[in-house]
């Protein structure tokens, strides 16, 4: 072992392998008091995964919520118009000879 580097215990291993499912590595760094690098190192000595995330349920469009972004998508390109039409106005100003 290199001079400096703490050995994991047996109790360190085992509170790693149980928070590892639901925790983030930052996170269990902080309750060991090691750093990120080094448990991210032995998560991977350990082969440790964590678990599959479930995807999102989809919600179901009903006739509402498919107006309300018709709606919402009007006002966006009324505004773009509009500040389109403010920016490409020039001030005429009559010359004089």
């Amino acid at each position: 072992m290199r001079k400096g580097v703490k050995a994991w215990t047996a109790v360190e291993v085992a509170t790693l392998k149980k928070a590892y499912k639901t925790q983030s590595a930052t996170q269990i760094a902080k309750a060991l008091r090691r750093t990120a690098s080094s448990v991210k190192a032995k998560v991977r000595t350990l082969g440790l995964k964590k678990p599959a995330r479930r995807k999102a349920a989809v919600k179901k469009t009903t006739r509402r919520t498919v107006a309300k972004r018709k709606t919402a998508t009007k006002k966006r390109v009324i505004r773009r118009t509009a500040a389109k039409r403010k920016t490409t106005k020039r001030k005429t100003t009559k010359r004089k000879y």
